[in-house]
Order: structure tokens, then sequence, then C-alpha cells
């Protein structure tokens, strides 16, 4: 039988009985009280098992749990100049934060607002690369830098794809919330990006209801641009902690250049890839918190 842990309820520990000493001679009351102790038991342990049935073949007991991503993408509906800085116009801005970075081609381009198929507020060629030209049609996606070489960056996730007691934050989607309070395993994959010609250092690391989780960070070299093709690498590792009810994770960011982002690839052509998503943030329940 496979098991499922849910928050809905909690299941009371059983003890077995202590089964009365049978007398020296055959007594039926003796008997009787016997099997009252262990019907007992029994119709405990059937009441317990009945809490965890999901249907007639299976029962389960139900964990927390939570995945999550940022992997916005789009196509421009009408082309670009390599100086125009009027709203981008693209098929759709689901999935794009409402103010950030986005990546056309080779170039990465910041916007401050955005509707529902146009990028507003546009400052072109940032995080070391040049504005050029962008036809009709070509892919757009998201992106996050940093705003300095000297500040980090919260990262964020826009998608939930699956979510049972961990959720994202409503006002402030860098935050992964638990709503059960639990020991969890999170586990993190970011996609950096940098378009310069010179190596980057980029650090990493979590934090708890806004303060650094000691000893969480890791520094990885990010290559420079080879040829037409960015510098690149997907990094990651997982941290297990403890988490009280509405406690929030958040992944930071920094690099030493200051232009390394974290963005998401777009799906390939030749051969057909799926989409690189920025950032994919997962979260397992491993236990109840200590005693």
């Amino acid at each position: 039988m496979t098991l499922i842990v849910t928050s809905e309820f909690e299941l009371n520990r059983v003890v077995a009985p202590r089964l009365p000493t049978a007398p020296v001679q055959y007594e039926a009351r003796f008997h009787d009280q016997h099997s009252d102790v262990l019907r007992l038991y029994f119709n405990r342990l059937d009441a317990i098992l009945a809490q965890l049935e999901t249907n007639a073949t299976t029962s389960v007991l139900q964990v927390p749990y939570g995945s999550f991503f940022q992997d916005g993408a789009s196509f421009l509906t009408a082309g670009m100049t390599n100086n125009s800085t009027t709203p981008i116009q693209v098929t759709s801005t689901t999935g794009f934060t409402p103010s950030g970075g986005l990546l056309i081609e080779d170039e990465l381009i910041t916007y401050t607002g955005k509707t529902s198929t146009t990028f507003t507020g546009i400052t072109r060629g940032v995080y070391g690369t040049t504005n050029v030209a962008h036809t009709i049609g070509v892919a757009v996606t998201e992106s996050l830098g940093v705003p300095n070489a000297t500040t980090a960056q919260a990262m964020i996730l826009t998608t939930t794809a699956a979510s049972f007691g961990v959720e994202l934050d409503g006002v402030n989607t860098s935050r992964v919330k638990a709503t059960v309070a639990g020991v969890y395993n999170f586990q993190f994959t970011a996609q950096l990006l940098n378009f310069t010609t010179t190596e980057d250092n980029v650090s990493m690391w979590f934090k708890q209801n806004g303060v650094d989780i000691p000893y969480s960070a890791g520094v990885v070299q990010v290559n420079g641009k080879h040829g037409s093709e960015p510098g690149s690498g997907i990094d990651g590792w997982n941290l297990i902690i403890n988490m009280n009810v509405n406690d929030y994770i958040e992944i930071y960011f920094s690099s030493l250049s200051g232009n390394t982002v974290v963005a998401t690839f777009p799906a390939g052509t030749a051969p057909v890839t799926p989409i690189s998503p920025s950032l994919i943030l997962t979260a397992t329940f491993v236990s109840a918190l200590p005693a």
C-alpha cells in the first residue's frame, strides 16, 4: 500500500492493547472480554485506514510538496529597429513579471511595465549586450539581472506546476511559503547566461524570512560568450530546513561583473527542444518538526 500525508487531519497513535490474563479454567466471560479488547483495537485501526482511502483500490498518505518555475516566453508580432524604444509588441506577456528583463536573440532589454501584448518603458542593450534589429516572429523570453555588481537580487517565480502545503506568496513571488509546518528539502536549478566575452562568478544562496541562511551559498563560474552563443550554465543545489507555518524561502544571486543574468532559453527548432526555464524550485516534505 502506498501512503500519502495530509494536513487535513492527524492520525491518532494506536497502542496495542493489554490482553486479559486467561483463567485456569475455561470461562465464557474471559473469551468475551478478550474478543471485546481485540475488536476495539481493530476498529481503531480500521478507522485510521478509512481516512486514507481515496478510492476502492488505493490508499495514500499525502505529504506537502511544491514545484514552481519561471519561464516567460512569447514572440514578436512587430519588427524592431536597432534603436527603437517604443513598446515591444508580442503575442502575449503572460508569464512575465510586471517589470523586468527580456532576452531577444543576443540582446538583453529591460522594461518597466506591460500590457497583455506589449512591454513598455524600454531600455535597450543592457548587461553588456548591444541593441540590434529584430524581425517579426523571433522568440522573446524573460530575463533577470542584478541592479549592479554590488547588489544582490531575489530570483522570481511566476508559475506553480504542483502545490500542496507549499505555495508562492500572493504578493511577492520570489517567496515560497510553507502552509504546513515541517522539515523540507528545497532544491533549485537556475539558467545563467553571460553575453560578455569575460568570464564571471555568480553567487547564489537561500534566505529564510528575509535572513541569509548560513552555509547555504555557492559560487559558480559562468563562461564568456563564444562565437554567437552566450556563456551559459545550469547550476543549483538543495537545502534541508525547518519551516513553521508561513515561513518562506527565497533564492538570491549576485554577479561579480554585474552582467550575468538568470534567463529563459527559448525552445529549440533543430533539433526541437523544450523551453529551458530560468528558474525551477521544488519543495519536498521530509518529516514533522522535531519535538
